[in-house]
């Protein structure tokens, strides 16, 4: 997939940037075994590497829904029985505890503006991070933000097709994200011109990067599968520096948009599609 760059250069997805108390932006940590395969000499295979032993994949928000009394409750999971931590760049932290499988649930206050948080669990002394940012919209909605790619969002899969993200970067790199049918055959236009297609995999989550970069101003994104189809109306303008924290959010038309500061240095927009913008 295309990756969307800031500041001239390609964002790569790295370890936790701090940027505030209780803020991370990370990637996955991939662990490697090195050493002759086993039964190679005749001899046992290689003990496992204290960091082998010690890995455990990171927390994840994999569902969140609006709940009453002006909430929104998250679930996900996380190293089995461990202390998951959700914080806010200003310090604001929330924790719950993972059960003997791994997951967890947790209910989070609403506010009138969108809301970033990082998402974490100590893990044998050390913090293993969440990829990306989770954002909270005021309406309930959420999505996982993540660097040089399409956002996710975290709605339950219906049977129908939406747009539900776009992202791009100050030269207006875009990346499309939506839902579909599982597996369907997606093919995205773009003020009427087709511009690329992708498959939607079996959670029924596509994701696609435009070949090309999107012109400043407003535009029609078009998403059909089957006989389905959804359009959004999407306003692209590269995103102004971030001089009052590491994210800034504002309404925009059918959604939300925010620009947040990337592990790279440079600034992404997502722009979160209310209700799939239908």
């Amino acid at each position: 997939m295309q990756r969307l760059s800031g500041k001239g250069d390609p964002i790569q997805r790295r370890r936790l940037v701090k940027l505030a108390p209780g803020a991370g932006l990370t990637g996955l940590l991939a662990l490697a075994a090195c050493g002759p395969a086993p039964g190679a000499s005749g001899g046992r295979p290689p003990a496992a590497s204290e960091a082998e032993r010690g890995y455990a994949p990171p927390p994840a928000v994999t569902f969140a829904a609006r709940a009453g009394e002006g909430r929104v409750l998250l679930s996900g999971t996380a190293p089995a029985a461990s202390r998951v931590r959700v914080a806010s760049p200003a310090g604001q932290q929330t924790f719950v505890l993972a059960d003997a499988g791994g997951a967890w649930r947790m209910a989070l206050p609403l506010a009138a503006d969108v809301r970033l948080f990082g998402v974490s669990a100590p893990v044998a002394g050390r913090v293993v991070q969440a990829e990306g940012y989770l954002a909270v919209t005021p309406h309930g909605e959420a999505a996982q933000l993540r660097a040089g790619s399409g956002a996710v969002v975290l709605d339950r899969p219906g049977p129908g097709i939406a747009v539900l993200a776009a992202d791009f970067d100050r030269k207006l790199a875009a990346v499309i994200s939506g839902r579909a049918p599982a597996l369907a055959l997606v093919k995205i236009a773009v003020d009427g011109e087709g511009v690329g297609q992708t498959n939607a995999d079996a959670s029924g989550r596509f994701m696609l990067a435009l070949d090309k970069p999107l012109k400043p101003g407003a535009h029609a994104i078009a998403a059909s599968a089957g006989g389905l189809s959804n359009e959004v109306s999407l306003t692209a303008s590269p995103p102004d520096p971030l001089t009052g924290g590491p994210f800034r959010a504002e309404a925009a038309l059918a959604g939300w948009r925010v620009d947040w500061l990337t592990p790279g240095g440079g600034v992404q927009s997502t722009v979160l599609f209310q209700a799939g913008g239908a």
